[in-house]
């Protein structure tokens, strides 16, 4: 099956570039190695609202899950701190909802797909990527390309196979996520945040709840097993244990999540990387969908460039990178300078934190925030304010997965 265009992976990144090159006409392929589309979800599904209007993505109302005006930060000693706008800046969604509807788009818009189709490695000729080869049922086949997207995920490793730089190891956490069903003690429209090295060093823990009385519960750890880290959260943390005396808790997945920035480097010749496998993740909270997409719309962009031009070089591809950074580059860098102070942070820090953050006023700070996705220009637009610090653990927390 040979496409001017093959594309790896058909999560959400995947299909949002298929689709933005398939409308124009170009012969895309994806190449998914799941038989199901959306399956395993990874992700808690918790994404900005103004996000998803500016990425125009027209999600059906049965996708989302509900919607988030509040948030709750819980101190490693029990502090507590609560913030509230008057209107919903997130929402809740249906990951695997969500990735079958952009699959279907791209579909719908021409492009073609293959499940069950596990790519292993490129195909490289005179220095340029050509496509790749894969398994299907028990076989290996080649496909042929002129441009392939890997939008593989943050396993990367077709990148590794092929000796490319990819993610920061040492800023990797390890994530854990489990459905839960009657959460007491919650309200339908806040999620709640649960800082501390005792339950999630590293990181945090957090409840995100829908509608109907059900939730996600979650955490990531930089260290150790994150099994054991979340049946302590759920058993033993003083707050959530309670919340949870009579909830069951079921389908324990585990992901890891890059926190470390963009990979050096996100094209070649044929080549371009998109998303979890470019890293293209939020350091603050290792939320992936928005940027992940934006560079995604980007990527399927460039790509079909490159194919009317007939110009498939490194050299013309980096047009790719220059977008993307113009886009989220500056953002990225801020929000890995924050990452960094706050696991330089101890818990008598956060407690403090949190105590300041409950005494400023920070409803008041509120009207500056446009944009949560992107933190940096936030920030910038908050820095001669008093509350700013305030305002930027709400950040944090209401634009996280």
């Amino acid at each position: 099956m040979d496409s001017n265009l093959i594309i790896i992976g058909g999560g959400p990144t995947g299909s949002f570039s298929a689709l933005q090159a398939a409308k124009t006409g170009v012969s895309t392929t994806i190449l998914e190695e799941h038989d199901r589309i959306g399956f395993p979800s990874h992700c808690t599904g918790h994404i900005s609202l103004t996000g998803v209007r500016h990425l125009e993505l027209n999600i059906p109302r049965m996708v989302y899950e509900n919607e988030i005006k509040s948030a709750v930060f819980y101190s490693p000693s029990g502090k507590r701190f609560t913030v509230r706008f008057p209107h919903p800046v997130t929402c809740v969604i249906n990951r695997e909802l969500l990735d079958q509807h952009l699959f279907d788009t791209a579909l719908k818009a021409g492009a073609e797909a293959s499940l069950g189709t596990c790519v292993h490695s490129l195909l490289v000729e005179n220095g340029y990527v050509k496509g790749v080869r894969a398994r299907r049922d028990t076989k290996t086949e080649e496909f042929r390309s002129k441009i392939v997207i890997d939008a593989e995920g943050v396993s990367s490793t077709i990148l590794k196979r092929a000796g490319i730089p990819t993610l920061n190891s040492c800023l990797m956490v390890r994530g854990v996520q489990a459905e839960v069903n009657k959460i007491k003690d919650i309200q339908e429209d806040t999620v709640e945040v649960y800082l501390g090295r005792k339950f999630a060093p590293g990181f945090f823990a957090w409840i995100v709840p829908r509608r109907d009385g059900t939730g996600k519960i979650g955490l990531a750890t930089e260290r150790g097993n994150p099994r054991e880290y979340f049946h302590n959260f759920a058993r033993h943390h003083p707050i959530v244990s309670q919340k949870l005396k009579r909830s069951r808790i079921e389908s324990l997945v585990y992901h890891p999540i890059s926190l470390g920035g963009p990979i050096p480097k996100t094209y070649y010749n044929g080549l371009l990387i998109a998303g979890d496998a470019a890293s293209q993740v939020k350091p603050t909270t290792g939320g992936g969908i928005v940027m992940g997409l934006t560079a995604a719309k980007i990527a399927g962009e460039v790509a079909t460039e490159a194919i009317q031009t007939q110009d498939y070089s490194a050299d013309f591809l980096s047009k790719y990178e220059h977008r993307w950074k113009r886009k989220i580059g500056f953002d990225m860098k801020a929000m890995k300078h924050i990452r960094l102070m706050l696991n330089s942070f101890t818990d008598r820090k956060l407690d403090r934190l949190v105590s300041i953050c409950a005494n400023l006023g920070v409803e008041k700070s509120l009207k500056q925030v446009r944009d949560i996705d992107f933190q940096g220009r936030s920030l910038i637009r908050m820095a001669k304010n008093p509350r700013a610090l305030a305002t930027a653990l709400y950040l944090l927390a209401i634009s996280f997965f």
